[in-house]
């Protein structure tokens, strides 16, 4: 009767399930009718460290670079907060 009855999957059971099929989750894109991208969530990083760090098959966490990355990141998130806060104020 024990072989019969079914385990509850746990939801790290899951998550592995959704890596093995490498879907991309917790993603938002959206298009307009010609096909256009309009909003993307997560944002795209926009430095090009990010890019040359994609491009490096390095085994291994570089935490100097990664810190490097992020500096230039927020760089391009404060200035499009400052924009947004400019349209609120309008």
């Amino acid at each position: 009767s024990k072989s019969k009855m079914k385990k509850k999957t746990t939801k790290t059971q899951e998550a592995k399930k959704i890596l093995k099929k490498k879907f991309k989750v917790n993603t938002k894109i959206v298009f307009t009718e010609d096909g256009e991208l309009v909003q993307q969530w997560p944002p795209v990083q926009k430095s090009s460290l990010a890019q040359a760090d994609e491009e490096d098959d390095a085994s291994g966490i570089n935490l100097d670079k990664a810190k490097e990355i992020l500096r230039e990141e927020d760089k391009f998130d404060k200035e499009e907060y400052r924009k947004k806060v400019k349209e609120k104020h309008r």
